[in-house]
C-alpha cells in the first residue's frame, strides 16, 4: 500500500503545550446575497443572511494548534467590550487557553468585519488601535510570559505590527526563551527585523521578507544570496519564505530547500500563514528536523487555502488529504 512520508509524523505527534503570544483579533464574517446595485453609488447592495465570527492573528494561530490537536496557552491583549467578549468566547468554545489575556479598559479589541456576497469578499473594515502599549502593560506581559516558560515546549510570537509587541519585548521573549532550551517561531511583520534575534525561525511571505531585504529579488540565487545574509545577521536556525503558489522556501546555514504547494484548489487565503505557523510549531515541539516540520506546514496550509474564510486544520483533516492525494 502506498503510503506519505508524513502520515507517520502525524502519527507520532504528542501532545505538547505551546505558548502563543501577539497581537489578538476577532475576524468577523458578514456572509451576505446581492441582487441589486444601490441608487446611490455603483456597488452592491448585500444583504446579510448570517455573521459569524472567529479568533484572528495570534489567537488563530492558538486556535490552529489546538484543533491541530495540542494545547495552547494565548496571551495578548483585548479591549473590555463587545468584540473582546466574543472573541474569549470563541476561544473558550475552541479549547483554547485563555487565562493569560489581558483586557484593557482605553484600547478596543481587534476587529476586522469581513463583507462576502455570494463567496466573494467584497470588503472589509477594521477598527484598531495600533499604537503601542505602555511600558507598565509590556512589564505586565513580560512578567507573565517569565512565568510560562517553564510549562511549556514552544513559544510563538505572532507580530502583526498592532500595537502588542514592541521591540524590546519582543527579543526580550526569545532571549529568555532560548535561555531555557524553549524553541521560539516568529511570524514577523516590518522592516526591522532585529528585534527577532535568536529566533529559532522565522515565517514571513515573500512581500514580507521583500521589505525586510530592502528589494525584490528576481531569480533563485539572489533569493538565496538575500536570505542566507539574512539568516546570518539574525543568527536564526532557519528561514521559511512562504511563496503563495510557489510554495515554501526554506533556508538553513547549511541549504535552501524548496517545497512546492500542495493545495488541490484555492478558495481563501485568510489566515492560511496561520496555518503554518501553528503546525511548524507543533512539529518543533515535538522534534520533527525543520525541514519536516516545514513540510507538515505546507501541507497543512494546502487544506486550509481550500476553505472559504479563516481556517483550522486537524490532524485528521491533513491525514485525510494526504491519503487523497495519494490515491491520486
Amino acid at each position: 500500500m502506498l503510503d506519505h512520508p508524513l502520515l507517520s509524523w502525524i502519527a507520532g505527534l504528542q501532545d505538547y503545550p505551546t505558548l502563543v503570544v501577539g497581537d489578538v483579533m476577532l475576524d468577523e464574517y458578514h456572509w451576505c446575497s446581492v441582487s441589486r446595485i444601490s441608487p446611490e453609488a455603483p456597488v452592491p447592495v448585500c444583504k446579510v443572511e448570517r455573521t459569524t465570527v472567529a479568533p484572528g492573528g495570534a489567537a488563530n494561530v492558538a486556535q490552529n494548534i489546538v484543533t491541530f490537536g495540542s494545547p495552547a496557552h494565548l496571551m495578548g491583549i483585548i479591549g473590555k467590550d463587545g468584540s473582546g467578549d466574543r472573541l474569549l468566547a470563541a476561544l473558550s468554545e475552541g479549547g483554547v487557553s485563555t487565562t493569560l489575556m489581558k483586557r484593557l479598559g482605553d484600547r478596543p479589541t481587534i476587529l476586522k468585519s469581513r463583507i462576502v456576497a455570494h463567496q466573494q469578499h467584497v470588503v472589509r473594515v477594521d477598527r484598531e488601535d495600533t499604537n503601542p502599549i505602555s511600558l507598565d502593560v509590556a512589564a505586565q506581559l513580560w512578567l507573565t510570559y517569565q512565568s510560562m516558560l517553564a510549562s511549556v515546549k514552544m513559544v510563538v510570537i505572532s507580530d502583526y505590527a498592532k500595537g502588542t509587541l514592541t521591540p524590546k519585548l519582543i527579543h526580550k521573549m526569545i532571549k529568555g526563551a532560548r535561555e531555557l532550551g524553549v524553541p521560539v517561531v516568529v511570524d514577523p511583520k516590518g522592516q526591522d527585523y532585529h528585534p527577532y534575534r535568536g529566533a529559532t525561525i522565522i515565517t514571513p511571505n515573500f512581500s514580507e521578507f521583500c521589505a525586510a531585504i530592502g528589494q525584490v529579488p528576481h531569480s533563485e540565487e539572489a533569493i538565496e544570496k538575500e536570505g542566507s545574509k539574512l539568516l546570518n545577521r539574525l543568527k536564526l536556525d532557519a528561514l521559511l519564505i512562504t511563496r503563495s503558489e510557489k510554495g515554501m522556501t526554506l533556508m538553513t546555514p547549511d541549504q535552501k530547500l524548496d517545497i512546492p504547494t500542495e493545495a488541490m484548489q484555492v478558495y481563501d487565503i485568510t489566515g492560511a500563514g496561520d496555518t503554518v505557523v501553528a503546525i511548524l510549531a507543533v512539529g518543533l515541539a515535538n522534534g520533527m528536523p525543520i525541514e519536516w516540520a516545514c513540510r507538515l506546514a505546507n501541507a497543512g496550509a494546502g487544506v486550509a487555502v481550500g476553505r472559504l474564510g479563516t481556517a483550522a486544520v486537524s490532524r485528521a483533516d491533513l491525514e485525510q488529504s494526504l491519503r487523497n492525494a495519494i490515491a491520486g
